[in-house]
């Protein structure tokens, strides 16, 4: 009887066991695949983050755009080096939001790094981005990408990243665990 079952019940097994392990690697390759896709995209976009140009031009749009140009001339209206600056920093982050929006990327990654500058240029550009789109008068999707990725970093707490790197850490116990082994280890 026993021998009747086993013959029976283990090419079910097998079978079950074939299924299985290619599905579980399946999924695994896919997610290490994401995780290879935000790793090239975070390198490409932190490659021009790191230029000292990118930073001069930041800072001109967060902080001297509106004060040296009224917005009542929308984005076109910008003189070229403003337009230049501003093309540069907002369509980095634009770009930035074309990723996330369409799930290229993972938003996690990205949100909380660059929260405070999100915020800071969406509310530096808004003015100038509204008037180009009453002066488009098209269906107002021009940055409309930059504009939801803001939203959606604005909501995040300010002590989003802080909370996360918290949560990354080992616990106290474990961490003295870990380093009372190593130090057997290196001794013995």
């Amino acid at each position: 009887m026993l021998k009747v079952f086993l013959v029976n019940v283990l090419p079910v097994v097998i079978a079950v066991i074939a299924i299985a392990v290619p599905t579980w690697l399946g999924i695994r390759q896919t997610r290490l695949s994401r995780h290879a896709n935000n790793i090239q995209a975070m390198i490409n976009l932190l490659a021009e983050f790191r230029s000292a140009s990118f930073h001069d031009q930041h800072d001109y749009v967060c902080a001297r755009l509106g004060q040296e140009h009224a917005p009542s001339g929308g984005v076109s209206g910008l003189p070229h080096d403003a337009k230049e600056a501003f093309c540069n920093v907002v369509y980095y982050y634009q770009s930035l939001a074309n990723l996330t929006v369409f799930g290229i990327v993972d938003q996690e990654l990205f949100l909380p790094l660059l929260r405070y500058r999100i915020v800071t240029v969406w509310q530096a550009a808004r003015p100038y981005v509204e008037r180009e789109r009453e002066l488009r008068g098209s269906d107002g999707s021009y940055l409309s990408a930059f504009e939801e990725l803001a939203h959606r970093t604005a909501e995040l707490p300010h002590t989003y990243l802080h909370d996360r790197i918290a949560d990354s850490r080992p616990s106290r116990r474990r961490w003295t665990r870990r380093r009372r082994w190593g130090r057997s280890r290196r001794t013995a």
